[in-house]
């Protein structure tokens, strides 16, 4: 036991009793106190500024990301309607399908109507490519990085809705900077279910519209949604493999009339 510490502690003196030690013990508390004093207020100043310095980024990353799907939206303004074939082949674990065919009407915002012999299957969301439906004001997003995609500058955005309307909770898209259109579309509806698309793009009375899709679906627990698909019509509970979609014969601004997508009551 140190009784010189114990001692100057407790203001006593005794034979072993160091004065000069004592206040050598006293002064370095007292710098020990001071330096407290003075790490203490950077500590925190740095974690505010820290905090900060993270709020900044977020929103930066925020406004960027924003700015850019805005631009991919835009341009697709001048499109009011259009009409296109679509071929679809399917390529999937334990589905047995011939190609199918359809004829796809489109008109702003969001109007679909599908004509086909005999069934047809095309992925929701990525088979009818619209940048409309991924208005801003509805998610949550950030930019996640930027980078090269088939030559050209791309960015990365994270889009969370901020309602479950959609029934996605996780969009991710890659937009080519260069022309400003969407070339990837991933999405995670719920665990165990993940699609992603790849598209390719054509020029078509000044647009650029798609003239290829590649997507990949990961689906399981379908509970029977996916009943017709099996062979001979039997029950399907997951789906996984590839999807192509191929588009042609494009018919811009026609002017679709509005009873093409009415639905026929029977």
């Amino acid at each position: 036991m140190n009784t010189n510490r114990w001692m100057c502690r407790q203001g006593t003196t005794g034979p072993e009793f160091n004065p000069t030690r004592c206040v050598r013990h006293r002064g370095a508390i007292g710098k020990i106190m001071t330096l407290c004093g003075l790490v203490i207020p950077l500590v925190f100043g740095a974690l505010i500024i820290f905090g900060a310095f993270n709020r900044a980024r977020a929103a930066s990353s925020r406004e960027k990301g924003i700015a850019y799907l805005e631009k991919a939206i835009h341009k697709f303004d001048g499109i009011k309607d259009y009409v296109v074939d679509v071929k679809v082949h399917m390529d999937m674990k334990g589905v047995q399908m011939p190609d199918m065919e359809a004829k796809v009407y489109f008109k702003e915002p969001d109007k679909i109507k599908i004509n086909s012999k005999g069934l047809f299957f095309m992925p929701k969301d990525v088979g009818v490519i619209n940048p409309r439906n991924f208005n801003p004001n509805k998610f949550e997003i950030a930019l996640i990085d930027t980078l090269t995609y088939n030559g050209n500058p791309a960015a990365q955005l994270s889009l969370v809705p901020k309602s479950d309307e959609s029934g996605n909770k996780n969009i991710f898209l890659t937009i080519d900077m260069k022309d400003w259109i969407i070339v990837q579309i991933a999405t995670s509806p719920s665990p165990g279910r993940e699609a992603s698309a790849k598209i390719k793009y054509g020029m078509f009375d000044g647009f650029q519209m798609p003239v290829e899709v590649k997507v990949h679906l990961d689906v399981r627990n379908l509970k029977g949604e996916g009943r017709m698909l099996g062979p001979e019509h039997g029950r399907l509970d997951q789906l996984n493999g590839n999807v192509d979609i191929f588009y042609s014969n494009y018919r811009i601004n026609t002017n679709l009339p509005d009873k093409i997508f009415e639905k026929k009551v029977e």
